[in-house]
C-alpha cells in the first residue's frame, strides 16, 4: 500500500518528470560516446600528456565558467542554462569528428566543452535541489539514476558496435540529434528566473572544509573512472572498442539493479549508506592495480558498479539537502567549482606520473573522503 504512494508522488511532480526524460535521453547519447574520447584522441597519435592536459582545461573552464554561467541562469532561467548547453556540445562533438581533417587546437576543444558542461550542471543541480522533497530525495535521486541508467546501458554497447563497424563518423550524428532531443521534454512547463547576488568571495564563505575535501575527492575518484581507467583497460588489456563498451554496459547494470535498493535506505540512512560504498570502493581501486585479464576486468567493474550506486545516490541527496538548508545557487556553484578543481588537481598531477596504474591509489583515497561528507 505504501510502495504505489511514492510512485504517484514521482509521477505528481512535473518538474522532476521532465527532468527524468531529459537527463535519460542524454543520458544514452553521451554514455555512447564519452568513454571512448580520451582513446580515440591517443589513436590520433596525441600523447597521453596532451590528453590529460585537455581534461585539466576541460575541468578548469567548467569550474571558471561557473561564475558566468550562473549569471545566465538567474537572468533567462535554469532550463535555458541546460538548453544553452546542448548546441555548445553539438560544436564540440563537430569539432572532435573533423578534428583529422582540419586539425583544430584540442585545448580549444576543451574549453568549449568544459563551457557547455558548466551550464548544463549549474541548471540541473539547481533545478533539481529546488524541485526535490526532502523527505523522498533519496528516491528521487534514485528514479534520476534508474531512468539514466536505463537507456545507459545499451549505449556503451551500442557506441562500441558502431564505432566498430560504421565508425566515429556515425556516431557523433546519432549522439547530436539525441542531445538536440534531450532539451525538448524540459519546456513542456515554465523556467523560473531569479536574480542571483553573489560575489566570488561569498561562494567559499562559511563553507565546511569536510565538504570542501569531500567535493575534491568525488572530483579525484570520478575523473580517475572516466578518464584513466578506460584508457589502461583499452591499451593494456581489452584493445576492442566493442569489448570496453560491454564492460561499462555490465557495470552500470549492476548499478542499476542496486539502486532501487540503494535509494529506499538512503532516505534513512544516507550517511551510512555513503560511508558502506566509500569503503567499498576504496577496497575497488586497490583490487584494479591488479587487473590483468578481460574476466578480471569484468568483476572488478560489476562491483564498482554497485559501489559507485552505494555512493552516488546519498552524496547527491545530501548534497541537495545541505543546498536547501542554505543558499541553494551559493552552495551548487561551491559544488561544481570545487568538484572540478579535483579533476585539475588528479590530471595535472598525472601529467608528471608516467604510470597510469598509480592513479587508483589515488583513487582509493579520494573514496575515503567521501566519509567526511
Amino acid at each position: 500500500m505504501h510502495r504505489p504512494h511514492h510512485y504517484l508522488h514521482f509521477l505528481k511532480n512535473r518538474e522532476l518528470n521532465e527532468l527524468y526524460i531529459s537527463v535519460a535521453i542524454k543520458s544514452f547519447a553521451l554514455s555512447m560516446i564519452s568513454i571512448f574520447i580520451p582513446i580515440f584522441l591517443l589513436k590520433l597519435n596525441y600523447s597521453l600528456t596532451s590528453v590529460l592536459i585537455f581534461y585539466a582545461i576541460l575541468n578548469a573552464t567548467h569550474a571558471l565558467f561557473i561564475i558566468p554561467a550562473t549569471k545566465i541562469s538567474s537572468k533567462y532561467g535554469f532550463k535555458h542554462s541546460i538548453l544553452y548547453s546542448i548546441p555548445i556540445l553539438i560544436i564540440f562533438y563537430l569539432a572532435l569528428f573533423t578534428l583529422e581533417q582540419f586539425n583544430w587546437p584540442i585545448y580549444l576543444l576543451a574549453v568549449i566543452f568544459g563551457i557547455s558542461n558548466s551550464l548544463f550542471w549549474m541548471g540541473y543541480h539547481v533545478d533539481f535541489s529546488k524541485f526535490s522533497d526532502k523527505e523522498n530525495r533519496g528516491k528521487e535521486v534514485g528514479m534520476t539514476k534508474i531512468v539514466s541508467l536505463i537507456f545507459h546501458v545499451l549505449g556503451p554497447v551500442i557506441g562500441g558496435l558502431i564505432l566498430t563497424f560504421i565508425g566515429f563518423e556515425a556516431l557523433f550524428a546519432t549522439v547530436s540529434v539525441l542531445l538536440i532531443a534531450s532539451a525538448i521534454p524540459l519546456f513542456f512547463s515554465k523556467d523560473i528566473h531569479e536574480s542571483i547576488p553573489f560575489s566570488i568571495k561569498g561562494i567559499f564563505k562559511g563553507q565546511k572544509i569536510k565538504d570542501t575535501l569531500a567535493f575534491a575527492g568525488h572530483g579525484i575518484e570520478s575523473g580517475i573512472s572516466s578518464v584513466i581507467w578506460p584508457i589502461f583497460i583499452f591499451f593494456t588489456i581489452l584493445n576492442n572498442f566493442t569489448t570496453l563498451g560491454l564492460v561499462s554496459s555490465l557495470s552500470i547494470l549492476l548499478s542499476l539493479v542496486f539502486v532501487f535498493i540503494v535509494a529506499k535506505f538512503s532516505d534513512i540512512h544516507r550517511k551510512l549508506v555513503l560511508k558502506i560504498g566509500a569503503l567499498l570502493n576504496t577496497i575497488i581501486w586497490g583490487v584494479k592495480f591488479f587487473v590483468k585479464t578481460t574476466f578480471q576486468v569484468f568483476i572488478v567493474d560489476s562491483f564498482y558498479g554497485i559501489s559507485q550506486t552505494l555512493i552516488s545516490i546519498p552524496f547527491d541527496a545530501l548534497s541537495y539537502d545541505k543546498a536547501n538548508k542554505s543558499n541553494i545557487v551559493k552552495f551548487i556553484m561551491f559544488r561544481e567549482m570545487t568538484v572540478q578543481a579535483g579533476r585539475v588537481t588528479l590530471f595535472l598531477i598525472m601529467t608528471v606520473i608516467a604510470t597510469l596504474t598509480v592513479s587508483f591509489f589515488f583513487g582509493g583515497g579520494a573514496s575515503l573522503l567521501y566519509l567526511l561528507f
